[in-house]
């Protein structure tokens, strides 16, 4: 049965069903909170599908067919929110007729009130930057909750970058967590190099750090002139902690209460400390083989693609890694083209040209005209706002085009050709199953931010000092014997604990929060990172985030057990309080109960044949055979497949 929409808008809807106006705020309103107005938006939505419809004359070929209410409900959800909807979103969207409820499912999906956007955005730069919660020593959770906010916020992306490639200053110190950007990479400067231009440019550079590059255009000399913006990193003050450190070492007082203490100073305070502002330049390797340049000379800074800049190589500059973040964001086609074709993967399932990280000109692109539309938008238009770009992808004909074999043979790239059918993503398979077990996993717990500090497990000064204090307290000591007194002083202070405190100060202490993840029941983005090995994420191939991008969707054995015995089972099947089983609920009737059990695990109604089957050889009334059919939906390829 079909709900017939009487009015032009949904607010009649809301008042109707009540629990439309909690699920879909954004459709009723059909505007932006923030940023560009929709119309604007579907405007360029517009003149993108314009563009494509003339590759496809160009290419002799009928532009395809759009996809069913169900498969495109399924796959917006999957892409923009990173997880399946929950039953009363697809009751919402599949029982009403009305022209523009595609359009108002994009708003609702982009919405600032909607947390999927922010969880799943979460998901992908954390990839992307190999984000995780702790350094190679000590804890980098400002870092983490600096890109949780910043996906949250929906900061620029120039923005984002340019923080995080020009951010000093200790990490603890307030909104300062973007310095864990080169701490994720410390001791390896050159390879965090290699990163940052792959990441923000698509210019594949590792080759060169050793040699000129035989399959690249880049040379080494080229290299170390980049490389010159980001040298002199170091750490804040270091001396004083390095001479008391040497001390204990010495005496052999490593396992001692003090010895134990300096060395958690050391990884926890001082690891996380980024000194100047980059040198601007940079010495040649000892092993350097080419005419340009003599082993062990110093060069200065220097670009070589967009507006170019350069640096002396006669004194420092403290001034060149925020001049060369400037650059990356500013003075190059390189950054708008990489995330516009980064964008365009996410939405669409290929870059419009790939590897989506190995940048192309527009010009040699299959579509010059579509290409340099989309920087404009990105730069110009819309000022490198990720939400409002993804809407406008969402809003296209193109992301609602089914697959079509006459273009592929035509030669059409897969980027304009509508979404090939791909398993999920290892989020995407563990926060559609927190949906079926917990219903919108937006309203489940989040991580914790704190700036409580976390001795040995556990909190201690609560009420008295915090992390960004202590940091501050230490990093202004400049004597050893000074900082040997203040850490004598901390350690007392700690083992003093709080037998003092006031009652205000425990229940403080009670809810301080570990600076760090959500644990069993929480979305993907909340959890901790890497996900241990074991855990389904892992199994499904999510990031070990030693590598960009790393994440793989290979099927494998252990993906088969787990859905067949493993966390499926525990999570969903047996699980008789689990959200899927809320279908049941909702329905009157076995054919109800079978149609809300589609609906909540494939989003879509059961064809008549697979109704006429269940209702005369599974469905029996009985609760077992309603779990026989739940077990077997989520096996099916079509629950864990994206289309």
């Amino acid at each position: 049965m079909k709900i017939v929409m009487m009015t032009t808008t949904f607010r009649f809807l809301v008042a109707g069903l009540g629990v439309l106006g909690l699920a879909f705020p954004a459709l009723a309103q059909q505007t932006q909170e923030k940023g560009p107005d929709l119309a604007t938006l579907k405007k360029a939505a517009y003149n993108i599908d314009r563009y494509v419809a003339t590759l496809y004359k160009r290419k002799k070929l009928k532009v395809p067919e759009v996809v069913d209410d169900a498969t495109f409900l399924r796959r917006s959800f999957l892409v923009a929110a990173g997880r399946i909807p929950t039953l009363e979103e697809v009751r919402m969207f599949l029982e009403i007729e009305d022209k523009n409820k595609r359009k108002m499912l994009a708003s609702y999906l982009m919405s600032e009130k909607n947390d999927g956007y922010r969880s799943t955005m979460v998901n992908w730069v954390s990839d992307l930057l190999r984000l995780t919660d702790d350094f190679n020593e000590g804890q980098a959770a400002p870092y983490v909750q600096f890109v949780h906010k910043a996906m949250h916020d929906n900061m620029p992306w120039d923005e984002f970058a340019q923080q995080l490639l020009s951010a000093k200053g200790s990490g603890w110190s307030k909104d300062n967590g973007a310095v864990g950007y080169f701490i994720r990479d410390k001791g390896m400067p050159l390879d965090n190099l290699s990163n940052t231009m792959r990441i923000f440019t698509g210019e594949r550079m590792e080759c060169a750090q050793c040699h000129d590059a035989p399959f690249q255009k880049w040379e080494r000399m080229q290299f170390y002139e980049l490389a010159a913006f980001t040298n002199g990193q170091q750490e804040i003050n270091r001396g004083p902690w390095s001479s008391v450190w040497r001390e204990v070492r010495d005496a052999e007082e490593e396992r001692t209460e003090f010895g134990r203490l300096v060395e958690w100073l050391g990884d926890n305070v001082h690891y996380f400390t980024l000194a100047g502002g980059g040198k601007g330049r940079i010495k040649l390797p000892s092993d350097y083989q080419y005419r340009d340049g003599d082993p062990g000379e110093v060069i200065g800074g220097k670009t070589h693609f967009g507006k170019r800049i350069r640096s002396s190589d006669r004194r420092d500059d403290q001034t060149a890694r925020e001049d060369f973040a400037k650059w990356m964001v500013a003075a190059n086609d390189n950054f708008t083209s990489i995330i516009v074709n980064r964008m365009w993967k996410r939405i669409m399932g290929k870059g419009i040209y790939e590897p989506v990280d190995e940048h192309i000109k527009a010009d040699k692109t299959i579509t010059p005209e579509l290409m340099d539309y989309l920087m404009t938008l990105m730069r110009e238009d819309l000022k490198f706002d990720l939400r409002a770009f993804q809407h406008v992808l969402l809003l296209t004909k193109n992301f609602q085009f089914v697959a079509n074999p006459e273009a592929f043979e035509a030669g059409m790239p897969q980027a304009f050709n509508g979404r090939q059918i791909e398993r999920m993503s290892a989020e995407q398979v563990w926060d559609s199953l927190i949906t079926l077990t917990a219903g919108n996993p937006d309203k489940l717990p989040k991580r914790r931010f704190s700036d409580t500090i976390y001795y040995r497990g556990k909190p201690v000064l609560v009420g008295k000092k915090t992390m960004s204090q202590l940091s501050e307290e230490l990093l202004a000591i400049q004597k050893p014997g000074e900082y040997e007194s203040f850490v004598m002083q901390l350690l007392s202070d700690i083992k003093a604990g709080n037998s003092g405190a006031s009652k205000e100060a425990m229940m403080s202490m009670q809810r301080a929060g570990r600076p760090g993840a959500a644990s069993g029941m929480a979305r993907a983005s909340e959890l901790s990172a890497p996900a241990p090995n074991g855990h389904l994420l892992r199994m499904f191939g999510s990031s070990d985030r030693d590598l960009i991008d790393s994440a793989s969707r290979e099927p494998n054995m252990a993906q088969v057990l787990s859905i067949m015995n493993g966390y499926v089972e525990k999570m969903v099947v047996s699980n008789r309080s689990s959200a899927a089983y809320k279908a049941l609920e909702a329905g009157s009737s076995n054919r109800d109960k079978v149609r809300f059990l589609y609906y909540s695990i494939l989003s879509r109604s059961p064809t008549p044949d697979e109704m006429a089957l269940l209702m005369r050889d599974v469905i029996d009334g009985s609760r077992e055979s309603f779990e026989n059919l739940t077990s077997a939906l989520i096996s099916t390829h079509e629950f864990i497949f994206v289309q």
